[in-house]
């Protein structure tokens, strides 16, 4: 059986002459599907969302630059090109939503999942907490029956890297994961489609790189979903 293609999306170069011609991408996700099993390759063409989404057997929403929802709030939207990336994941998740096909969101991608579910964001939240959760491993609490449960326990350590939280949480959408102080969500599920997302970068969790970070080896998580991939593959050619 062939190995399944997942859609991987980039985000515009922060340059304000070529944003609209030039995707930036951490191959640290790319390199975490490959070793589940996954051929991954970028859309590049906006036209061409329904054609990725018959061509792939899932989707990756990446990190990256915190999320813009509407441009009056996003003072450097010129320079960072969010509202475009916005536009686009949306127009991606809702193809491979209407298909049914899975969806993984990490960090930005965790957002704009909840968002595009009709939750919101609140921003800069540790100004009101007091609790950092930019670039610090912390411990969450997992929820039974979830798939981060099933794979890796009760409680585990990650890797923050985020200054905005759930506020509301989109409709259909489960938590199944938070901050071990309880005031984060760090994980949500779709309630009946195979669509999964994380605050943290499992990416940057795999005991193959060359500075792995605390935590579990979250390379069973990318085999998890990747074999969700193959049950899309599996479906389409039937």
């Amino acid at each position: 059986m062939m190995a399944p293609i997942v859609l991987l999306n980039g985000g515009p170069a922060y340059d304000r002459k070529f944003e609209s011609k030039s995707f930036v991408l951490n191959k640290t996700y790319a390199v975490a599907l490959v070793a589940a099993g996954a051929v991954p390759i970028m859309p590049l063409e906006e036209d061409l969302i329904d054609e990725y989404a018959e061509l792939a057997d899932g989707l990756v929403l990446s990190g990256a630059q915190s999320y813009t929802p509407r441009p009056d709030l996003a003072e450097d939207i010129e320079t960072t090109g969010s509202s475009f990336r916005d536009r686009f994941d949306e127009k991606l998740y809702r193809a491979f939503y209407k298909l049914k096909k899975p969806i993984l969101g990490i960090c930005l991608g965790f957002q704009e999942i909840n968002i595009f579910q009709g939750g919101d964001l609140e921003n800069n939240f540790k100004f009101k907490e007091g609790k950092e959760h930019m670039m610090i491993p912390h411990a969450i609490k997992t929820e039974k029956g979830s798939v981060l449960n099933n794979l890796f326990g009760d409680s585990f350590i990650i890797n923050s890297r985020h200054n905005r939280r759930i506020n509301k949480l989109g409709a259909e959408l489960k938590i199944t994961a938070t901050a071990d102080d309880g005031r984060v969500i760090e994980a949500i599920e779709h309630e009946s489609l195979p669509i999964i997302a994380f605050e943290w970068h499992p990416e940057r969790m795999r005991s193959e790189l060359p500075e792995a970070p605390e935590g579990p080896d979250m390379t069973p998580l990318f085999m998890y979903f990747v074999d969700l991939a193959k049950k899309a593959a599996a479906a389409r050619k039937r």
